[in-house]
């Protein structure tokens, strides 16, 4: 008989791969079948769940604030898509629209699900089920690229591109996130040695692809982040959060700084592409910001609520670059930051509502990684993306790092009072 937890964790397991598959569909046969496709397993979760409830006959919430606030930013996000469809947004239709509805509600759901089902699994750790599904994704993406296949969305000559990323950054973004957190795992050599050398291997496969992915920003804060964790000094650091609040500023305030130091020997080695005017503009992405500035300081329209899906298509904000890269139209540019992204389509109320879930998962797991337990690998992936989101797409809607953003937070989400496991520290023995 099979077991219904153990059902659940292996759909789990399969979530992030199967994102990947259903990206790949998404642009190379059928958008609307991509996108279920990429949620199948989070949607069997559900289902299962669903089918638990009718035979009981009754639900018990379990979830707390954060559940709810999670919600309301998820639904403003689906909001904005219908919003733009009503607008007769290009290339949006009611099936697709529809379909993007459902990818974006249901995999916090369905991991919210995978804690209500572990709640009394004394064998559950979460961080290490995370970690072991984006490395599947990752092992299926180097399989994809062995046999051939190439990303269909955004690559370059020259440079790895993995085929079920949405962009050849993804890919550095999402090793970055395995690597930091597979620092807590890179121990035991002598009591594990296979698993040792299993994971040193992946963690310099990573490296080696992040290396030739050349994504500047990316690896910056990674190696930043590494040395911070690796050293232990994020146990003592303070107003790391804060700190984040400011990312964008900070770096285009010390970009002529970023670019003195990416010029030393060591940097100019590994990422190749240092050229002053790449680097400063952050390879054009500050006269994006700017636009958004002006908009900001003059124009403001739609600001509270946003102006749907995109919404800087409505205003032309972007005309300036389809000209620039000799294209009819500016609705397929975005903003390059998942912070601008949703102040322009989900307005202040979106972004209040994502600052408090990123607030939310950043608290939750500083206790766990300061108390040494095993969800403390968590908290690295978590800072990653706090930092990343304001200067990348990645974790916007479709993009990979939304679910895996949201995922994270599952944990924090169900009330302490129905988690009746043990609390376990990372080599295993019971936090007293």
């Amino acid at each position: 008989m099979i077991s219904k937890i153990k059902l659940v964790n292996t759909l789990f397991l399969l979530s992030f791969p199967f994102y990947g598959l259903g990206t790949y569909v998404t642009f190379k046969t059928n958008f609307s079948a991509g996108v279920i496709l990429s949620v199948l397993p989070s949607l069997l979760i559900l289902s299962i769940y669903g089918l638990d409830v009718l035979y009981r006959g009754r639900v018990t919430p379990m979830v707390n604030r954060v559940y709810g606030v999670a919600m309301l930013f998820i639904l403003s996000l689906v909001a904005s898509m219908w919003v733009a469809f009503a607008k007769g947004f290009p290339g949006l239709n009611m099936l697709n629209t529809t379909s993007l509805s459902v990818m974006f509600i249901v995999p916090f759901n369905a991991a919210v699900v995978v804690q209500v089902y572990n709640r009394g699994n004394e064998n559950f750790d979460f961080a290490w089920l995370v970690l072991k599904g984006l490395a599947f994704f990752i092992l299926l993406n180097l399989i994809g690229y062995g046999a051939g296949l190439r990303n269909l969305v955004h690559g370059f000559e020259g440079r790895i591109n993995l085929p079920f990323m949405r962009g050849i950054y993804d890919a550095s973004h999402v090793m970055s996130v395995v690597n930091l957190m597979l620092l807590f795992y890179l121990r035991d050599l002598i009591a594990k040695p296979f698993r040792y050398i299993t994971l040193g291997a992946l963690f310099m496969v990573n490296m080696a692809i992040m290396m030739n992915i050349n994504s500047r920003l990316s690896f910056m804060i990674f190696v930043v982040l590494l040395v911070l964790f690796l050293f232990k000094f994020m146990k003592v650091i303070r107003g790391l959060f804060t700190v984040s609040l400011f990312t964008m500023p900070l770096l285009m305030s010390f970009a002529l700084l970023i670019y003195e130091v990416l010029s030393l020997p060591f940097f100019v080695a590994i990422l190749q592409r240092v050229d002053k005017e790449d680097v400063t503009t952050f390879n054009g992405r500050t006269y994006i910001w700017n636009s958004m500035a002006d908009w900001a300081m003059y124009d403001r329209t739609g600001w509270l609520f946003g102006l749907g899906y995109r919404g800087q298509y409505e205003l032309r904000m972007l005309d300036f670059l389809a000209i620039l890269w000799q294209e009819e139209h500016s609705y397929n540019f975005h903003l390059h930051s998942t912070f601008l992204e949703i102040t322009m389509d989900q307005g202040l109320i979106g972004l209040v509502l994502f600052y408090a879930c990123m607030w939310f998962g950043f608290s939750y797991y500083r206790k766990h990684y300061r108390a040494g337990t095993l969800e403390g690998p968590l908290f690295a992936g978590i800072v990653y993306l706090m930092f990343i989101w304001q200067i990348d797409i990645f974790c916007y809607g479709i993009d990979l790092g939304n679910p895996i953003f949201f995922t994270m937070l599952s944990l924090a989400a169900i009330h302490p009072c129905y988690i009746t496991r043990g609390q376990r520290m990372l080599n295993g023995q019971l936090l007293a």
